[in-house]
């Protein structure tokens, strides 16, 4: 957990205005979480952080690729991401009830804190924006399912019976007359 140390952002020194703050996530980054969807990638990060008197927002724009890993062939491809994400980061006297109203885009943090960690956001908006349903030709740039996996796939898939014998029961339900 180290390595995340460098996905901080000391505040406290800083004006009044806005800043910017770049950061790189690759395997390293996606290793240090063990149940993430995505495994390995080559992100750039730039975070623009404007700080005011009471609050600060911060401005993601998260861009690279990221590989995923087909649902129909199983082949591993890289996957064009643009990610862009804002953050609203409150400030509060104590732990009061203040602390609890945080939220999907607002981060409430103690008035004693001086940095924000956002390994823990880059990490949730770089897992959250990939698709559902993962496939080479819809994910990747020009890139098709592995031939050989989906004829290996085809082979397996026991046989469709085309005929469909009809249920006399409904057979009943046909000389029905509309008016």
């Amino acid at each position: 957990m180290n390595y995340l140390k460098q996905y901080r952002i000391p505040f406290t020194g800083l004006s009044l205005g806005t800043h910017d703050f770049e950061f790189d996530v690759d395997k390293a980054f996606f290793d240090c979480y063990d149940y993430s969807i995505v495994k390995d990638g080559n992100l750039k990060v730039s975070v623009d952080l404007h700080k005011q008197e009471n609050m600060m927002i911060l401005w993601f724009h998260i861009a690279g690729t990221v590989n995923l890993t087909c649902d129909v062939c199983l082949s591993t491809f890289p996957s064009k991401t643009v990610i862009e994400e804002r953050l609203i980061v409150k400030f509060a006297d104590d732990e009061s009830d203040d602390m609890a109203e945080s939220s999907e885009e607002i981060l409430v943090l103690a008035r004693h804190e001086h940095e924000v960690d956002i390994a823990g956001l880059l990490y949730e908006y770089i897992n959250v924006a990939v698709p559902h349903y993962i496939k080479c030709s819809e994910q990747g740039d020009n890139i098709t399912c592995d031939e050989s996996v989906l004829a290996k796939l085809n082979n397996l898939a026991p046989e469709q019976h085309e005929e469909k014998q009809a249920d006399p029961r409904w057979d009943a339900l046909k000389n029905i007359k509309y008016n």
